[in-house]
């Protein structure tokens, strides 16, 4: 089974019956973190992907476990999916280039890493530079990008640079974590505030 395939196994069976009221509570956690938008909106469909994989991959309950906790110990997963599936990489990345082996190209901008996928293994939108917040399963030596895609304006990019580094001197899950879904929010605030120029809303 492909990656979006345990995906959408998760989503069936973990957002329903007894999992229902927590998939509720999550949603709510959500939005209180990163702010609500329109159903009209363009992003709404994306935003939908971000929740799935932030309820599978980030939310904790009080007992601090996750979705995926959950699902690697009723499943018998093979050992190498488990661990892939377990320290998914939940970042923020640059597209920089399609290469001459027609594979892409991505800039972990947090981590200082860079990464390839290929093509066929990616079916999102991205352009050349674009900037996004994203999760990236690394399996069997090819990399795997999920649907849950938040773009970033281009032009905060020395900003999130900066920020970053700082991030990542800290060398902690948990202020990655945070930096990351403060992105979310201030990207939904840019929505609401269109008017106002990037750099005056991605301000740390």
């Amino acid at each position: 089974m492909k990656i979006e395939g345990h995906i959408d196994k998760i989503i069936d069976q973990y957002t329903q019956g007894d999992y229902y009221d927590l998939l509720v509570r999550a949603k709510d956690e959500f939005t209180t973190l990163t702010g609500k938008i329109d159903e009209e909106t363009n992003e709404y469909e994306s935003r939908m992907y971000t929740f799935n994989d932030w309820y599978i991959f980030n939310f904790r309950r009080e007992d601090n476990r996750r979705i995926i906790d959950d699902y690697i110990q009723n499943y018998d997963l093979e050992s190498d999916l488990s661990k892939s599936l377990y320290n998914i990489n939940f970042s923020l990345f640059q597209f920089v280039k399609i290469n001459y082996k027609k594979q892409i190209v991505l800039k972990d901008i947090l981590h200082n890493e860079k990464f390839v996928l290929k093509k066929e293994e990616c079916n999102l939108a991205l352009l050349e530079d674009d900037l996004f917040i994203g999760r990236l399963v690394s399996l069997e030596d090819r990399n795997y990008l999920l649907k849950g895609v938040t773009t970033l304006p281009r032009e905060v990019l020395t900003q999130l640079k900066k920020q970053a580094k700082k991030v990542r001197k800290l060398n902690s899950r948990e202020a990655e974590e945070d930096f990351l879904i403060t992105l979310e929010k201030l990207k939904v605030k840019s929505l609401h505030y269109g008017h106002l120029n990037s750099e005056k809303i991605f301000v740390f």
